[in-house]
C-alpha cells in the first residue's frame, strides 16, 4: 500500500425530501459493506461524535454491530462497524487498499447525510483491527482524534503523510497477559514503550490473565475513556 492517506473534508448534510435513517443501516458499494449505527432520535441542533469499530481477522462485523447496537443512544454518536474484504484488512493481507478507499467513501456518505462532530471522531478495533486502527487514526491525525485497540500487533505509521505541527492523538491499549498470539512482554510492553518514545500519550491497560479474546468490560471502558475526555474545539 503506497499510502494510508485519507482525503477527506468536512461537509455539511445535504437537504433531502426525507430524514436519513435511523437505527441500524446498511451502508454497501458493490460488495463492500459496513453497518452504521445511529441514535433513534437527531438533533438537528447538534453535531454528533463518530466511532469506527474495526474487527479482527475473520470479520466479526456483524458480532461487534450487535454488541454496539445499545451504544448510540446511550453515547448519543454513530457508529460505523465495517467489513474488510478479505478475511482480514487491506493493510494485512495486501493487495491495493479495498478498505482504506471504501472507508472513504462511507465517511464522505456519512457527512453527506448526518451532523457530525468532525473534531469527536475516533477509530476502535480488535486485533488486526487494533492495528489497522492505530495505523490509519496515527497516519491521518487531523481525521481522528482518538484510538482506542485490544490487543494490536503492530503500528504501521505513514510518516509521509504527517506534518511537524499534526496532532498527536491519545490512545488507549487494553492486552491480556496470557494472550497467545501476541504475547504480552513481547508485544504489549515494547508497543507502549514505542509510542510513548514518539510522544503519544498511552492509557495502557492489562487484562490479567486475559488471553487472545477481548474482556467482557473492554468495549465499554474504551468508550467511557473516549467520551469523558475534556476535548478541545479543533482549529
Amino acid at each position: 500500500m503506497d499510502t494510508l492517506r485519507l482525503d477527506l473534508a468536512p461537509k455539511e448534510p445535504e437537504p433531502r425530501d426525507e430524514p436519513s435513517p435511523t437505527g441500524v443501516v446498511a451502508v454497501e458499494r458493490g460488495s463492500a459493506r459496513a453497518t452504521l449505527l445511529v441514535p433513534e432520535a437527531l438533533d438537528p441542533t447538534r453535531r454528533y461524535p463518530l466511532v469506527t469499530v474495526l474487527h479482527g481477522a475473520g470479520r466479526q462485523d456483524e458480532l461487534l454491530a450487535r454488541a454496539f447496537q445499545g451504544e448510540p443512544d446511550r453515547r448519543q454518536a454513530l457508529f460505523l462497524v465495517p467489513r474488510s474484504a478479505r478475511p482480514t484488512w487491506d493493510l494485512v493481507a495486501g493487495g491495493g487498499r479495498p478498505d482504506l478507499d471504501f472507508l472513504a467513501w462511507a465517511y464522505d456518505l456519512i457527512y453527506r447525510r448526518y451532523p457530525i462532530d468532525f473534531g469527536r471522531q475516533a477509530l476502535l478495533g480488535y486485533s488486526d483491527g487494533a492495528s489497522y486502527a492505530l495505523s490509519v487514526g496515527l497516519s491521518n491525525p487531523r481525521i481522528f482524534r482518538a484510538v482506542m485497540g485490544w490487543a494490536a500487533g503492530f503500528a504501521a505509521i505513514d510518516d509521509a503523510n504527517l506534518a511537524p505541527d499534526d496532532p498527536k492523538p491519545p490512545i488507549l491499549l487494553e492486552y491480556g497477559t496470557h494472550d497467545e498470539l501476541f504475547p504480552f512482554e513481547r508485544i504489549a510492553l515494547p508497543m507502549r514503550a514505542e509510542l510513548e518514545r514518539l510522544g503519544y500519550r498511552v492509557e495502557f491497560r492489562v487484562d490479567e490473565g486475559g488471553r487472545h479474546w477481548p474482556s467482557g468490560t473492554f468495549h465499554h471502558e474504551a468508550l467511557d475513556w473516549f467520551f469523558s475526555e475534556p476535548w478541545e474545539p479543533r482549529v
